[in-house]
């Protein structure tokens, strides 16, 4: 029997590289890709994220539901050296450019 899992709250996993698993209770229905740009001036670099559902606010703003997000820190050589994945029942976007397509 497969073990309850709440949805609704924060989780993180983390580990070694290949080490890290995912129950796949919070990988259901993941269907887009979301691609946040960041503005380059501020030191930022561009994030993707996945997400079951994303919608428009009334007062403009953009809810995504379901979100997964992969934080792995990365070495000189582009290698993960800290496998690092993160579950968020909701993320809030304001005033920040994005582009959406459809997840793996």
């Amino acid at each position: 029997m497969e073990d309850f899992v709440d949805l609704s709250k924060y989780r993180e996993w983390e580990g070694k590289p290949g080490e890290v698993a995912i129950p796949p209770a919070y990988l259901k229905n993941l269907r887009y890709e979301i691609v946040v740009f960041v503005r380059k001036e501020r030191g930022g670099n561009d994030f993707t994220f996945q997400c079951c559902d994303y919608k428009r606010t009334r007062d403009g703003q953009w809810l995504f539901a379901r979100v997964v997000m992969d934080s792995s820190i990365k070495n000189v050589e582009e290698q993960v050296v800290l496998a690092k994945v993160s579950y968020h029942p909701k993320v809030l976007l304001v005033n920040v450019a994005f582009m959406v397509y459809p997840g793996p």
